[in-house]
């Protein structure tokens, strides 16, 4: 028997670079926003930052491929780099996140996790990004209300765009671009991995 490739499939990458395209037009339509709030109202901006980790996840979700989220977060931080105000620091929370919730997932398989691990995962990612974001909090921000309520923000924010990517992951599923695995509370689904077809798809053809 031939030994497997090792490494993403094309198929999972492909996934990648859409989404990638998708957040990218998400991350052109709130900056404008986001620019504004992150100097005024900080868990505003938590809050509403939550989007930029839609993509990511739902690629992770899509694919049941390991790493998809952070190759996600990576070329749409590449893509928004040059229209970012702090450049290609704008990545930095994206590809967090994306970490995070890829670490959280399950890796030696192609299985499609459990809902409720899927939303506990975002919920570290915003934890993790509200860390990540201290560093460059201004004096006048550095308040227990405003850190709380950030931190709050955060996790809103990311559980948020979970449940969207589930959800989107369910609808996906419905309409037979996803034909198997769809997370569930039931337990975790099989999924189908990255690059093969289903047997019904085999009829079909």
């Amino acid at each position: 028997m031939a030994e497997r490739r090792r490494g993403m499939p094309t198929r999972a990458l492909l996934v990648a670079g859409a989404f990638a395209a998708l957040q990218t037009l998400l991350f052109l339509a709130v900056v404008p926003l986001t620019t504004m709030l992150v100097v005024t109202a900080p868990p505003a901006y938590a809050l509403i930052a939550g989007v930029h980790s839609l993509m990511p996840f739902l690629a992770r979700l899509v694919t049941a491929v390991a790493g998809t989220a952070i190759v996600t977060a990576v070329i749409t931080g590449l893509l928004t780099a040059a229209v970012s105000p702090v450049g290609p620091l704008a990545a930095v929370p994206m590809v967090t996140a994306a970490v995070v919730f890829d670490a959280l997932m399950p890796w030696r398989t192609r299985r499609r996790p459990q809902w409720w691990r899927v939303l506990l995962a975002a919920a570290v990612a915003g934890v993790a990004l509200f860390v990540v974001s201290l560093p460059v909090f201004s004096s006048e921000h550095l308040s227990a209300p405003i850190l709380i309520a950030t931190l709050v923000g955060r996790l809103l924010g990311e559980v948020a765009a979970a449940a969207a990517a589930l959800a989107f992951t369910a609808m996906l599923s419905r309409a037979g671009v996803v034909r198997r695995g769809t997370p569930s509370p039931r337990g975790e689904g099989r999924g189908e991995a990255a690059g093969e077809v289903s047997p019904n798809s085999r009829r079909q053809g």
